[in-house]
């Protein structure tokens, strides 16, 4: 019984247990926001990553057997196939069943996600440079221009990555505090140390 303390204490991490201790109210807050934010980031991201391969493998499946150079005109027929109102665009239910069509009825969430990575103008479709987007980049064709879907993708693209290094400055502000904490209290302890070693030397 004499090491059932120290074993209750080790079930809690050696990184919690450092960088709670010694730390304001406000500065544990920081810690906590900063890794839940990370971990919010990660889920987001995995979610889109996964939802966007599978997508990506079903267009690909799909188009693979194009030659390159009749693409863009194929691409343009399937989207008006799909197009089932002949609204020049493709609402929720026009791209689920255009993937449907194509191997996988996808789900809200995943409509959701593809919505959020190809619908660059935020208006609850999907226009033909848009879905030409999507094609061309399942089948791994580089596209880079300066038209408003490259453009759009490319901000999102940096406003992800600036609130991921957010999260990560906050944790490291707040481990500067615990140093800054740890290494004051360590000063208060030897800080009479010269004065008492000052004094022997003056009596010498």
């Amino acid at each position: 019984s004499a090491h059932h303390p120290a074993s209750t204490k080790a079930t809690r991490p050696a990184k919690a247990q450092e960088e709670d201790a010694g730390l304001t109210k406000e500065e544990n807050q920081v810690i906590m926001r900063a890794r839940s934010l990370k971990s919010e980031i990660a889920e987001v991201v995995q979610l889109s990553h996964s939802t966007i391969e599978a997508a990506s493998g079903q267009l690909a499946d799909y188009y693979k057997t194009i030659p390159h150079g009749e693409l863009s005109d194929r691409i343009r027929m399937s989207f008006n196939a799909f197009d089932s109102d002949k609204s020049e665009t493709l609402d929720r239910n026009e791209l689920r069943e255009a993937l449907a069509e194509m191997g996988k009825r996808p789900t809200e969430d995943e409509l959701n996600v593809l919505f959020a990575e190809w619908d660059m103008d935020g208006n609850g479709k999907i226009e033909p440079d848009e879905f030409d987007h999507m094609v061309r980049q399942s089948l791994s064709i580089s596209h880079t221009c300066a038209c408003r879907v490259c453009v759009k993708r490319n901000e999102e693209a940096a406003k992800l990555e600036a609130a991921e290094v957010k999260a990560i400055q906050d944790a490291e502000a707040a481990k500067e505090a615990l140093a800054r904490k740890a290494s004051s209290g360590s000063a208060k302890g030897p800080s009479m140390a010269p004065k008492t070693k000052s004094g022997r030397d003056l009596k010498k």
